[in-house]
């Protein structure tokens, strides 16, 4: 009888341990060690001698991390992670979309230090809240607007703290 005992308390032990040694679906931290890996290279070339220089490869690398994770999420804290790391990469396209800008018109009447906001920017500049200044083109009366070259700071700063976000979101995971 003592040893009946024994086995169905070692079999209930193995009963409620064992389903703690199965696969559990979800992000395998490898995949997120590589995803946040390619996150960081991009914010080194974000904040480097030309901020505008961000490669398409690790842009595009970050997509498909992001798209190869975004399936797996199961729990809140997973979909949580997803979510911000598809908050970072619309951040950085926020970031190429002003620096294209920045590069598409040089013309003799925007002011040296100044980005003309075309209609794509204004979403941008409202979401990062860049400052601008008004101007009026004289021979045609226009109004239009422009925003400071170094508005890419900006963007790329909000960047770096979410991805610093990102790696405590991993970190306490």
């Amino acid at each position: 009888m003592r040893y009946l005992h024994s086995y169905t308390l070692l079999f209930s032990a193995l009963l409620l341990l064992l389903p703690g040694c199965e696969s559990m679906p979800g992000i395998e931290k490898s995949s997120l060690v590589e995803l946040n890996r390619t996150a960081r290279e991009l914010q080194t070339a974000a904040t480097s001698a030309d901020p505008c220089e961000v490669p398409d490869a690790l842009l595009g690398k970050l997509i498909s991390g992001i798209d190869a994770i975004r399936n797996k999420a199961v729990s809140q804290e997973e979909k949580n992670l997803v979510k911000a790391y598809a908050n970072l990469l619309a951040t950085y396209h926020d970031g190429i979309v002003v620096c294209t800008a920045s590069r598409k018109l040089a013309q003799p009447f925007l002011p040296k230090g100044r980005i003309y906001v075309f209609q794509e920017l204004d979403p941008i500049v409202l979401k990062y809240g860049l400052s601008t200044d008004s101007h009026v083109y004289e021979p045609t009366g226009v109004k239009w607007r422009s925003i400071p070259a170094d508005s890419i700071k900006v963007i790329w700063e909000r960047a770096e703290n979410q991805l610093k976000n990102i790696e405590n979101m991993v970190k306490y995971s």
